[in-house]
C-alpha cells in the first residue's frame, strides 16, 4: 500500500433529515452515474465522492452537482440536501495499481462537508413555513 499526495475535487452531499432507502438510492444512483474515483458514506446523512482532477474530474464532479440539484426541488424530500464542492490536496492510500483503498483525507473534506452543511442550511431556511409572528 502507497500513501500519495494527489489534488483532488471532493463533492459533499450532505442530508440533515433521514431519507427513505429509495430517496437514497436514488442520490447513489448520480454518485455511481459520475464515475467518481473513489465515493463512500462518510457518515450517516454524508456522502463524499472524489475525483483526481488530472482524470477528468472537472467535468465529472460537475455532472454530479447538476445531477443533485435537478434533485433539490421544493416540496421534495431532496429539498434540504446540501452539495458543495472543495478542491485540494488528499493523502491517499493506494494499492499498486493506483485504486484508493480507504477515504482520502485532508482540508478539503473539511471544506466540503462545511459547505455542504451551510448549503443545507440555506435550502432548509428557503423551504421552512413561516408562522404567526415569525419574521420570513
Amino acid at each position: 500500500m502507497l500513501a500519495k499526495l494527489k489534488e483532488y475535487i471532493v463533492v459533499c452531499i450532505l442530508t440533515e433529515s433521514p431519507l427513505t432507502e429509495s430517496d437514497l438510492k436514488k442520490i447513489q444512483e448520480k454518485v455511481i452515474g459520475s464515475k467518481p474515483h473513489y465515493w463512500e458514506e462518510y457518515e450517516p446523512g454524508v456522502i463524499l465522492a472524489f475525483y483526481l482532477i488530472k482524470w477528468g474530474g472537472r467535468t465529472k464532479s460537475l455532472k454530479l452537482t447538476a445531477g443533485i440539484g435537478s434533485l433539490k426541488k421544493k416540496d421534495t424530500p431532496f429539498s434540504g440536501v446540501g452539495v458543495a464542492k472543495a478542491v485540494g490536496e488528499l493523502v491517499t492510500e493506494t494499492n499498486w495499481y493506483g485504486k484508493i483503498l480507504t477515504c482520502p483525507f485532508g482540508d478539503a473534506v473539511n471544506q466540503a462537508i462545511k459547505k455542504a452543511r451551510e448549503d443545507s442550511e440555506r435550502s432548509g431556511a428557503k423551504d421552512a413555513p413561516v408562522t404567526e409572528g415569525q419574521a420570513p
